[in-house]
């Protein structure tokens, strides 16, 4: 509790004058997001709050533009309490503003992927009625070909109408009264690799979000730092709760539409970044690029992991040219931040996903949902006030298969779905992926199971090749021999220059077979 209380005052948070900024905010705006922009313009007015390209902007005037923005779609477009308004976005600072406007007005917000295809937008639209959608150049192309009709504003220019950057550098009349409200919801999409998006729906409240703030405040030092770039998307939970953390620390958020290597490089040393938020496919590559550039994590101290599996490999490999930086963080969109591995516990445990944080209960059940003793393997299922349902007395099934051990600590072991049942006995893809990409000329690996007329099902693996490789899969079958068991032995591996992966950095295994 004492560390919890000193990491807190040196973040500016427990000090007289921030609790009286905190409870100021709570009370001007109410317990929507904007709560956490109200303090952080009160507390550090004049740091940079985002950059985005040539762009930067302070937390002082984010805050007044957001306001501005608010007011102006209360004004101009009739913006109301529960209304549904989505926003089709990438990373930028008209996407940071319309998220905290909205939730000042008690808009439900839909976070929605820019990389859907039509047939899944069209889905979307029918089914949620948006009352509007706001749009950046991104998510044009999908309104264009799809079958909404309702309010599109876009984020950064506009022939025909207003823009959100128009809106929010608007001033409105001191008479204007904006109607604020508490928070509406906020939907993230889940799913959606083939077939249509299902939706994550939370409360967003500030109070919730206090017990996931502290583990990172605790065991990570966050506190201590004062830039963060954040590489995952806003649209998807890790992206956003990223985001909502930095600006109440006060960190300059540096925030980018695409990922390049050598560009973010060059990034992370223009703004000296010590916090870097990525998918581990990102990491991946910025630590290849590491070996042009030596010099390119100078500055950084913490790398937060999140979004897709981390596998060992990539564990060990940033524990060797980057030590004590990186982390891994494990949510769902339904269930939240739920579990961390520091860099200590990746050091021990490099195949954990870690301990569940506080305010978390975890546990694992058979299919009748019985809960299962320590090593055996079955589904997490995961409950806080802070998951989907915002009930501590509901238990939200991740879909993952795993298994904690005796001293807390959790292992993944795949999707559920994912479980290949070879001659009678459990194999688990996942084991066979972290196996082949010790090979060092593997790049990449995804195990998937395929029917098999003697044994039921089989595995097969499909591998792409560092740059320059030569590898084969006789050559590959032999290096496998006494590492792995017979049912874990593929039927088939197939060679692919790239394994597909979402838009999120996950393994695409619905478009291999």
């Amino acid at each position: 509790m004492f560390q919890t209380f000193k990491k807190l005052y040196q973040a500016n948070l427990t000090t007289p004058i921030g609790f009286y900024r905190l409870f100021a905010s709570i009370l001007h705006s109410k317990t929507n997001l904007m709560v956490l922009l109200e303090f952080a313009a009160r507390t550090y007015p004049d740091r940079i709050a985002i950059v985005e390209g040539t762009e930067q902007i302070s937390y002082k005037t984010l805050y007044q533009e957001t306001q501005q923005l608010a007011a102006q779609l209360q004004k101009e477009y009739q913006f109301l309490a529960g209304q549904k308004v989505a926003l089709l976005c990438k990373n930028h600072i008209p996407f940071v503003q319309s998220l905290f406007a909205l939730s000042m007005l008690g808009i439900d917000v839909y976070l929605l992927n820019v990389a859907m295809n039509t047939d899944q937008f069209d889905f979307l639209i029918k089914k949620h009625a948006f009352n509007a959608i706001i749009h950046d150049r991104n998510g044009e192309k999908l309104i264009l070909t799809s079958n909404f009709k309702a309010t599109c504003i876009p984020t950064h220019s506009s022939t025909t109408g207003y823009s959100i950057r128009q809106l929010a550098k608007q001033e409105f009349p001191n008479r204007y009264h904006l109607k604020k409200s508490s928070a509406g919801k906020l939907i993230i999409l889940t799913g959606g690799t083939t077939g249509n998006f299902k939706t994550a729906v939370r409360k967003p409240s500030v109070f919730n979000f206090l017990n996931p703030f502290f583990a990172l405040l605790n065991q990570l030092n966050l506190g201590n730092y004062r830039s963060v770039y954040i590489l995952t998307p806003l649209y998807h939970g890790f992206g956003v709760a990223a985001l909502l953390i930095s600006i109440i620390l006060g960190v300059k958020i540096i925030l980018s539409q695409h990922f390049k290597a050598i560009s973010a490089g060059q990034k992370m040393r223009m703004h000296q970044v010590e916090v870097l938020v990525l998918v581990p496919i990102i990491l991946q590559r910025l630590l290849q690029e590491l070996q042009e550039d030596p010099n390119l994590f100078e500055y950084n101290k913490v790398i937060l992991s999140g979004g897709a599996v981390l596998n060992p490999t990539l564990v060990q490999k940033a524990s060797s040219l980057v030590p004590n930086q990186l982390a891994n963080l494990y949510g769902t969109s339904e269930a939240g931040f739920c579990v961390m591995a520091t860099s200590n516990d990746l050091v021990k445990f490099p195949t954990s996903i870690g301990k569940k944080i506080k305010g978390v209960s975890i546990k694992i059940q058979d299919n009748k949902q019985q809960e299962l003793p320590f090593g055996t393997v079955g589904m997490l299922c995961v409950k806080s006030n802070w998951t989907m349902s915002n009930k501590t007395t509901q238990w939200i099934e991740t879909g993952d298969l795993a298994y904690i051990n005796s001293s807390g600590y959790c292992f993944l072991c795949g999707r559920v779905d994912d479980l290949v049942i070879s001659g009678g006995v459990n194999v688990y893809p996942i084991e066979l992926e972290h196996i082949l990409l010790q090979h060092p000329a593997v790049w990449q690996a995804a195990v998937i199971g395929i029917p098999d007329a003697e044994y039921g099902q089989r595995l097969k693996a499909f591998v792409s090749l560092q740059t320059k490789s030569i590898l084969s899969a006789s050559e590959l079958r032999i290096w496998l021999k006494g590492k792995i068991s017979g049912p874990q032995t593929p039927k088939e591996i197939v060679f692919l220059e790239q394994i597909p992966v979402t838009s999120l950095g996950k393994i695409d295994k619905k478009k291999l077979s």
